[in-house]
């Protein structure tokens, strides 16, 4: 199965998700999550090699920017607003690097 055979496979499975419950929901926000990952490591891999750009024309490569663009503003705009929602509700959460002490950081 090719790439883009496998990504269409994942964004017709997400289309047809419809969780009916709490953990439903949980597990198909890790299903969209991976998914995500997996198309962004792909972009990602792809823009990195240095004959991408012989790939497309400069209309196409500015048509590309501006939905990625668009996507990505939008993407964060939900990140920042429920990461923010969520830190201002969880506790504080301690790392053990800052529960030790001086002396065993500096020998760790």
């Amino acid at each position: 199965m090719s790439w883009t055979e496998e990504r269409a496979k994942a964004l017709e499975d997400i289309k047809k998700l419809e969780p009916g419950d709490r953990l439903g929901l949980y597990a198909s926000l890790i299903r969209m999550n991976s998914a995500l990952f997996e198309s962004v490591r792909g972009w990602d891999s792809w823009l990195r090699n240095p004959t991408f750009i012989d790939t497309f024309t400069e209309s196409e490569l500015k048509e590309i920017y501006a939905q990625f663009k668009d996507f990505c503003v939008r993407f964060l705009e939900e990140d920042v607003k429920w990461t923010g929602k969520k830190e201002k509700t969880a506790p504080a959460m301690k790392s053990p690097k800052a529960e030790r002490s001086e002396a065993e950081r500096r020998y760790a």
